[in-house]
């Protein structure tokens, strides 16, 4: 197993322990060691008041990374903006030595095509060009990097679900 994926597995075993904390504190805390490698990585579990709401921060001598739900996680790449009236369901936000990264979810009463739309225009007045769409059934999803650059880009997906959509915005960016 890679040492990122057994920080993610131990990050969600603690997240899921966070649920049901009724305080806007730290529920747990410590040093995880990679077995493999031997390389330590900090960590800090929160829970907000209602205890929906857990967070994560993980902390190596390579970078950051925090996720959990709510908006306060839920990051959009430099020059995006939410679609007008969309509500910011969770996320993640990573940075380290090669570049940061993250992804956010959100839902938002609107038509799947005209989010697409409106992050489409942010794509394109960011530099980057759209190298995949996908359009089956209720979601749609599109791709655009900057050329040249293939560790920057976003992948916007959005599902159709009655009046309202829920997607998510995932994006990279190299250093």
């Amino acid at each position: 197993m890679t040492r990122i994926s057994l920080i993610a597995l131990s990050a969600s075993a603690l997240l899921l322990s966070a649920c049901g904390s009724k305080s806007e504190s730290e529920v747990a805390s410590g040093t995880y060691t990679d077995p493999e490698t031997g390389k330590t990585a900090d960590y800090k579990v929160t829970a907000s008041d209602d205890g929906e709401m857990s967070n994560v921060s993980i902390k190596t001598e390579d970078g950051e990374m925090q996720f959990g739900g709510g908006a306060a996680n839920a990051k959009l790449p430099a020059g995006f903006t939410a679609y007008p009236g969309s509500k910011l369901t969770g996320g993640f936000a990573a940075s380290g030595t090669d570049g940061t990264g993250g992804m956010a979810s959100f839902e938002v009463n609107a038509k799947a095509a005209d989010v697409i739309a409106h992050f489409r225009k942010q794509a394109e007045a960011a530099g980057m060009k759209v190298t995949s769409e996908i359009k089956t059934g209720d979601s749609a999803i599109i791709g655009a990097e900057k050329p040249g650059d293939t560790k920057t880009g976003v992948q916007i997906t959005a599902t159709q679900q009655g009046a309202q959509v829920i997607g998510t915005i995932t994006y990279g960016s190299g250093s």
